[in-house]
C-alpha cells in the first residue's frame, strides 16, 4: 500500500487529470499498488457498461472498476499471464482486447493516444518476458550439456584410476617396485551439486511412491566414488514386483471386463423375462379400480361427451324445481 500523495505525484508526472471523472477508481490505486511499483501509463474509459480505469505499471496491468453501492472489481494481469492483446481505433475512441486464457477483457477509451502508449508498453514488457524465458531455457540446456560433459570426463578419469589402482595392487602383491599410489578422482563442484540434487530428488520420489527419476543407478554409483558425499540408498521396485503389478493389472482388465459383461447379460435376461412373462389379471383389482366411477355415475349420472347431449331442453318438472 502506498500513500495518496505518491499516487498523485505519479499521475501528475503523466499529466493525468486527477479531478476529472473516475475519481472513485483513483482512490483505490493506493490500496492496489505495491510500494516499489511505478505507473507507466493510465487511461480512463468504459468497461462492462460503466466507467473504469486501466493502469499499466512496470510489472502488471490493472483494471479498476468501481460502481455505486460499494461494487468494486480489480483485474490484476501479470505480463506473463497475457496470451494475446488486440488494439483498434476509429474516428472517435479506441478499444483494447486483452486475452488471458480463460477470459477476454474489453476496454474502450476516448483517449486514443494514452491507450496506444499503454498497449505499446504492455507489448514491450511481454516481449521482454518472452525473451527472458527463452534465454533461461537456453541457459538450462547449456548447463545440462556442460554437466553431461563433466560427467563423462569424470567417469573416464574414474575408470583410469581404477586401472591404475589394480596395477598398484598387483605390484604390491608380487613384491615388485610399486608406483605411487593413485589419488582418488573427485568430481567438480558443479557436478557434485548436480549429483547431490539428483540423489535428493530420487530419495523423495522413492519415499513418496512417485516414479523414479530416469538416471542410471550405476552411473550415479560410479560418480559418487571418490567423493566425500555418501551414496544414497535408492529403494526401487524389483523386477518381480513389477511383474506382479502387471499381472494384477492384466487380470483386472480381463476379468473386470468379463464381470461387467456378465452383469449386462443378467440385466438383459431379466428384461426379457419380464417381457415374456404373462400379465396377471386380478378381477378384484379391476372392480376396485372402477368403484369410484360407478359411485359417481350413480349420483350424478353418466357423463355424455356428444354435442346433442348438451342441447337437451329441461323438462317442465325440472323448470318448476
Amino acid at each position: 500500500m502506498v500513500s495518496q500523495q505518491n499516487v498523485n505525484e505519479q499521475l501528475e508526472r503523466l499529466s493525468f487529470n486527477i479531478h476529472g471523472w473516475g475519481r472513485s477508481e483513483l482512490s483505490e490505486l493506493k490500496t492496489v499498488l505495491l510500494p516499489d511499483e511505478k505507473i507507466f501509463e493510465i487511461a480512463n474509459g468504459i468497461y462492462e457498461g460503466g466507467f473504469a480505469l486501466l493502469v499499466s505499471t512496470d510489472i502488471r496491468v490493472l483494471l479498476i472498476d468501481k460502481k455505486p453501492m460499494k461494487y468494486l472489481t480489480v483485474e490484476d494481469l501479470r505480463f506473463d499471464m497475457i496470451n494475446e492483446i488486440d488494439y483498434n481505433h476509429r474516428l472517435i475512441g479506441a478499444t483494447i482486447y486483452i486475452a488471458t486464457g480463460n477470459r477476454t477483457l474489453k476496454f474502450t477509451s476516448l483517449n486514443k493516444d494514452r491507450l496506444r502508449r499503454l498497449i505499446t508498453h504492455v507489448q514491450n514488457c511481454m516481449a521482454n518476458i518472452k525473451r527472458q524465458q527463452n534465454n533461461h531455457a537456453e541457459d538450462q540446456k547449456a548447463h545440462l550439456e556442460r554437466i553431461n560433459q563433466q560427467l563423462q570426463a569424470y567417469l573416464v578419469a574414474q575408470y583410469q584410476n581404477q586401472l591404475e589402482m589394480e596395477r598398484y595392487q598387483k605390484a604390491v602383491a608380487a613384491g615388485l617396485p610399486t608406483p605411487p599410489r593413485p589419488e582418488p578422482v573427485k568430481p567438480t563442484p558443479e557436478l557434485s551439486d548436480y549429483l547431490y540434487a539428483q540423489s535428493l530428488l530420487a530419495q523423495y520420489q522413492a519415499l513418496s511412491g512417485d516414479k523414479k527419476i530416469p538416471v542410471k543407478d550405476d552411473v550415479l554409483r560410479q560418480a559418487y566414488q571418490g567423493s566425500n558425499m555418501p551414496y544414497p540408498d535408492f529403494t526401487s521396485k524389483s523386477v518381480e514386483q513389477e511383474r506382479q503389478e502387471m499381472a494384477e493389472a492384466a487380470k483386472q482388465e480381463v476379468f473386470g471386463r468379463q464381470s461387467k459383461l456378465a452383469a449386462g447379460h443378467k440385466a438383459v435376461a431379466a428384461t426379457r423375462n419380464y417381457l415374456t412373462k404373462p400379465l396377471e389379471i386380478n378381477p378384484l383389482r379391476v372392480a376396485y379400480a372402477k368403484l369410484p366411477m360407478a359411485m359417481r355415475n350413480r349420483k350424478f349420472g353418466r357423463p355424455y361427451f356428444h354435442e346433442h347431449a348438451h342441447n337437451v331442453k329441461p323438462t317442465v318438472q325440472q323448470q318448476t324445481t
